[in-house]
């Protein structure tokens, strides 16, 4: 029965997706392949169409789509700085568009016509069901909450906060794909149990965390989640890095990380000479030692509370948690306050054009725990006023922030603390400037 329900969510998403992309003009920065997610994007038509010749593409594609990856014409090199994670996730949906086109005819073969770009809605929609249903099942397996208790937690997330936005809007951009890799991190931790094959246990956890960093390296913080999950003192965690420190599945680990980075390693060379590039250029972390961090929870240009109100409800649960699992507790905490460091060091801390920090969505897999402590919490509640008043506050906020993402969809043009565009939000349509 939860499959149908997913499957049925899976067929929404994708309307949704649709909806919101149906009256977009071609060559725009609506446009699914656009700007950096046209630098992600980019790997597939290189390889499957183009063979990585630059005299290939079609003309102007470049500032057709936004400038996010650049064809070198003295190098004959194609550039983008983002590496291929998200590319891979895409494939399939790729090849499916590409199917398509050529069954209408071969005029629109081109990797960034009309099928193409609605395959990239697919896959955010499926990589969003999909992360939304391992998180289900590990929420499941470990709190033993009633289906009712874990269908509001998720409701709550993607209604509530600017997951909707990345999963249905914003659909080329990582973040769903780093959400759907978090919640298989999720998914495997929870239920190794179950993995009677340590080697196919193992493979499974390289991969996914070689994705995971190799996507976002510094959502590396996040793969250092086996070595504390449910542990309750620090002998326990030294006891188990010694586990995973034995050679046989240090050997796996390895060999699956370097599956995951072989092709991205292949690239760099052809792209830059050396195996490993920095391709960022200038961009870095000039803001580490006067980190903007008001502005990267408060700002309503693209700050975590003014997209995601019910994130309040997440630090209740982070403190109920404490009773029960206080390694989860200290690492939730940890987390949060490490990533909100690294966005508002970043010189750039707004990341550009976006719904909110953007670099919490994934880790929205992880703080659906404690969420999930505080709604099972409420909804134990002996006092059915209380218990009313609370969810009537939950469900004004959820209201609020699905708005406001609902709307936006592009710049937030005003000042970083002008606040009238993000009312105007609120009473009427986002207009387009």
């Amino acid at each position: 029965m939860r499959t149908f329900i997913f499957v049925l969510f899976f067929i929404s998403f994708c309307c949704l997706s649709l909806y919101r992309h149906k009256n977009v003009e071609a060559d725009s920065f609506r446009t699914e392949i656009w700007a950096d997610r046209a630098g992600y994007y980019v790997y597939l038509p290189s390889l499957f169409l183009y063979d990585f010749s630059i005299e290939k593409f079609p003309k102007n594609i470049e500032a057709k789509t936004g400038n996010g990856f650049y064809l070198n014409t003295k190098r004959d090199k194609i550039e983008t700085k983002y590496t291929y994670g998200v590319a891979l996730l895409q494939l399939p949906f790729f090849l499916m568009a590409d199917g398509i086109t050529v069954l209408y005819g071969n005029t629109q073969r081109n990797g960034f016509s009309y099928f193409y770009q609605k395959a990239i809605n697919f896959a955010a929609a499926f990589y969003l069901t999909l992360g939304l249903y391992l998180l289900f099942l590990s929420l499941k397996i470990y709190f033993k909450y009633s289906n009712k208790v874990i269908f509001i937690t998720l409701g709550i997330l993607f209604f509530g906060t600017n997951l909707y936005y990345y999963g249905i809007i914003e659909t080329g951009m990582s973040h769903i794909y780093s959400f759907f890799l978090f919640s298989g991190m999720l998914y495997l931790v929870t239920h190794k149990l179950k993995f009677r094959n340590n080697l196919y246990f193992f493979t499974l956890l390289g991969i996914t965390s070689g994705l995971i960093v190799l996507i976002r390296p510094t959502n590396i913080i996040f793969i250092f989640l086996p070595f504390i999950w449910d542990v309750n003192s620090v002998n326990q965690i030294i006891q188990r890095i010694k586990k995973l420190l034995n050679p046989s599945i240090l050997l796996i680990l390895f060999l699956s990380w370097l599956a995951v980075f072989i092709p991205q390693f292949i690239y760099w060379e052809y792209s830059s000479g050396k195996i490993l590039s920095y391709s960022y250029g200038n961009e870095s972390f000039s803001n580490a030692l006067s980190p903007k961090i008001p502005e990267v929870l408060f700002s309503p240009n693209n700050g975590l509370f003014p997209y995601s109100l019910v994130f309040i409800f997440i630090f209740i649960g982070i403190a109920i948690f404490w009773k029960s699992n206080k390694s989860l507790s200290l690492y939730s905490s940890f987390v949060f306050l490490l990533i909100v460091y690294i966005t508002a060091s970043w010189h750039d801390w707004r990341f550009g054009c976006g719904a909110g920090m953007r670099n919490m969505v994934e880790y929205y897999s992880l703080f659906s725990f404690p969420l999930a402590v505080t709604v099972n919490k409420f909804l134990t509640l002996n006092k059915p006023v209380i218990k009313l008043s609370i969810f009537a506050l939950i469900g004004f906020l959820v209201l609020v922030s699905f708005k406001v993402n609902y709307h936006f969809f592009g710049c937030y043009f005003s000042g970083m603390w002008d606040w009238s565009d993000y009312f105007n939000y609120l009473l009427y349509p986002f207009k387009y400037q």
